[in-house]
């Protein structure tokens, strides 16, 4: 018994050693020479994109002489996306006029036009501190990666004051953001000198605007290795993008979009017919002009703290405005972090020794002290990490805490009985790779959805006993629904008689039509083999009727808090139970519409129904039946289906006679096949008396 209280009493010393080693190559992998970053690093950015929206009246605001020129939808609208090359030129002459400084482009110009080239070289020359931009390829080879340089159109490289690369595509995050940047690329040379590494388009402008020796900016900022500088981005103001059109009788600004950027942004359009108020031509003398495209399709996104969908300019204006005011946020060393972190993780084995009530108490006092140190360092202009030494803590406390009071397991096992409750494995798997979807609500997405019904249910129920039935039921839609299953299908829900089920959530399934369309064909071929194999006292079924459908459709967890399912929602969802039903019209098996059986025709053999306007829809539709597998049609199929489809084609252009030979001759092969009868019997009326001029050979089904 001593020697198990013994044990015991060191897991706590065992247990924050070896946390202490896991957490810090978690932490900082660098230390076991793993080229990568700590998995807090993410968490971290995300936390001081809050720090900066909870900080705003504090930021500084952005320089004023950096002004946005948007490519916006009125400059598109009037003269053309992407903006011709001339126009360019046009505004060069215009933003000289006005008295601009230097003028940086955020638009790539590698395709030749030698006519608007031309002009546009020449503005550029003219104007003089003008920056151009050429663009790194790296491209993987055998011997490793290869960097290559794409030049601008002849004539713009060596009018242009400087070239600058833009720097964006490899400070990247995996959320999209943009919060690094890097100035000079040393894995290639700058295009004017060799020998020095290339430059960024913001270090570019910096250089042009306050006349720094580039050698300077080098010294400051290229390394090796090139410093990796952290954006402190400047508050934002709500600008009117247009300021001057539009006005109302009150003399108010009316129904004008609104752009949320800490830098004044003017439409090219107002710059190019000179429509500018006194205030923005004062402001236009002596600035640095960014001119990038504003219009949703024509420009890169890349959030920021205040906007998801911050263009690419803006991104290159905090930059210049930090390379200007020098005052990129600072970040402690990592040998500093490093203590804070081990300090953190060994705390909660002294706190230990004194009661839940007071440790628990200093636990909150030191973390709500670290917060107002990463808070107030902030304001600093320091990024103080906040995430990793406050979940070391908390991590180091909470394992000791559970340990004391031994009550982790049960909690653990609590959790999964609860999502067992109310979800299917597969699902269980998908929140558990992403517990955010543990909510209301769901997600738009491509999805297929199948609907099984079985014919003349109704009949058949009324001639078993209670017992019967389900025995019945199961036997069925059992062996069925293993086919979806197979097939990575989900089942949503049994309704009766019926089977619905969708693919493609919460599982990828790429090639979902083809699984759904496949199973369909499969479960028909099962219901001939449980047909031949009938249990004494259980009927024969005489049919399945299957309706498939592909779409956008809602998917995800709905009801209430306490009561949740994961199912699909919507028109698409609709559609399907409807082809489903339509199958007693055309009296066929298997009803697809044509957005699925596009997508799978490739695998099945399918004939056209027709188009069919389905209840609730104003739009017809064409449908298709699947009768089998790619290659496995019978040989009477494969010689009736040429004589079906020869009876469409003439039904469809009017030729109700040659439509009813061709049905005639089919018929002689399936006497009681739904679709061909359907065919024959409206040929043989219309035969007699024709349709109206106006029928377009649409079925308009009124039953569901």
């Amino acid at each position: 018994m001593s020697d198990k209280k013994e044990t015991k009493s060191r897991f706590p010393l065992i247990f924050t050693i070896v946390f202490s080693f896991i957490f810090l190559v978690l932490w900082w992998p660098q230390m076991l020479m793993i080229p990568i970053n700590g998995v807090f690093h993410h968490i971290e950015d995300v936390w001081m994109d809050k720090m900066f929206v909870l900080r705003f009246p504090a930021l500084k605001e952005g320089d004023p002489r950096i002004i946005l020129a948007a490519v916006d939808e009125d400059t598109g609208r009037k003269f053309g996306f992407p903006l011709p090359r001339d126009k360019y030129a046009d505004l060069l002459g215009k933003l000289k006029s006005y008295g601009v400084k230097t003028v940086a482009f955020d638009v790539m110009f590698f395709e030749p036009k030698p006519v608007e080239d031309k002009k546009l070289a020449d503005a550029t020359k003219r104007f003089g501190r003008v920056i151009h931009l050429f663009q790194s390829r790296t491209e993987n080879t055998t011997h490793g990666d290869v960097v290559s340089v794409n030049m601008p159109v002849s004539g713009l490289d060596k009018a242009a004051q400087f070239l600058g690369y833009p720097n964006i595509d490899f400070v990247i995050d995996a959320d999209g953001h943009v919060r690094r940047s890097v100035m000079f690329d040393l894995r290639i040379d700058d295009p004017r000198e060799v020998g020095q590494p290339a430059a960024s388009m913001d270090i570019a402008c910096v250089a042009s605007f306050t006349e720094r020796p580039f050698q300077e900016l080098r010294d400051i900022y290229a390394g090796p290795p090139p410093r990796l500088m952290h954006i402190s981005f400047r508050k934002p103001k709500t600008w009117l993008q247009h300021e001057k059109r539009d006005i109302g009788q009150a003399g108010e600004v009316q129904n004008l979009p609104k752009v949320h950027s800490p830098y004044r942004m003017i439409s090219v359009m107002d710059l190019l017919n000179g429509e500018l108020t006194d205030e923005q031509r004062k402001a236009l003398k002596g600035s640095l002009m960014i001119i990038g495209s504003t219009t949703l399709g024509y420009f890169d996104h890349y959030p920021s703290p205040f906007s998801p969908t911050a263009p690419g300019a803006e991104y290159h204006a905090n930059n210049i405005d930090n390379l200007i005011h020098e005052d990129f946020l600072e970040i402690p060393t990592r040998q500093y972090m490093l203590v804070i972190i081990i300090i953190m993780i060994w705390l909660p084995l002294i706190l230990l020794r004194f009661s839940p009530a007071v440790s628990n108490s200093a636990a909150l006092l030191l973390l709500a002290a670290w917060f107002s140190w990463s808070w107030y360092q902030f304001g600093q202009g320091v990024r103080v990490e906040l995430v990793a030494p406050a979940l070391a803590l908390l991590g180091s406390f909470i394992v000791q805490t559970a340990y004391r009071m031994v009550t982790e397991g049960a909690e653990k096992k609590k959790i999964k009985n609860l999502f067992g409750q109310f979800v299917a494995p597969e699902v269980v798997e998908d929140l558990a790779r992403d517990p955010s979807k543990v909510k209301l609500g769901g997600e738009r997405k491509d999805l297929t959805i199948f609907f099984l019904d079985i014919a003349h249910f109704t009949t058949i129920s009324e001639k078993m006993s209670p017992e019967g039935l389900i025995l019945f039921l199961n036997r069925y839609l059992s062996v069925l629904s293993k086919i979806i299953q197979d097939r990575k299908g989900v089942i949503d829900k049994y309704i009766g008689d019926c089977i619905m089920a969708f693919w493609n959530a919460p599982l990828e399934c790429p090639d979902h039509r083809v699984q759904a369309c496949l199973s369909a064909i499969e479960c028909q071929e099962m219901m001939g083999e449980l047909n031949k194999n009938l249990e004494p006292g259980l009927p024969e079924i005489p049919a399945v009727r299957i309706g498939l459908n592909s779409g956008e459709a809602t998917v995800g967890l709905t009801g209430s808090e306490k009561k949740l399912q994961y199912t699909v929602l919507g028109d698409e969802v609709n559609l399907a139970s409807r082809l489903e039903g339509s199958n007693k019209f055309f009296g066929s098996k298997i009803m697809a519409s044509e957005d699925t059986y596009e997508g799978a025709k490739d695998r099945v053999e399918a004939r056209e129904l027709g188009r069919v306007r389905v209840v609730g829809k104003s739009e017809p539709i064409r449908v298709f039946e699947l009768l089998a597998k790619k290659g496995g049609l019978s040989e009477e199929w494969k010689k009736a289906l040429p004589l079906y489809e020869k009876g469409l084609g003439h039904f469809n252009k009017r030729e109700f006679e040659p439509a009813k030979a061709a049905f005639e001759e089919f018929v002689k092969i399936f006497p009681e096949d739904g679709p061909a009868k359907l065919y024959l019997n409206v040929s043989t009326d219309y035969s007699v008396i024709p349709p109206p001029e106006e029928w377009d050979g649409v079925f308009n089904l009124t039953a569901k």
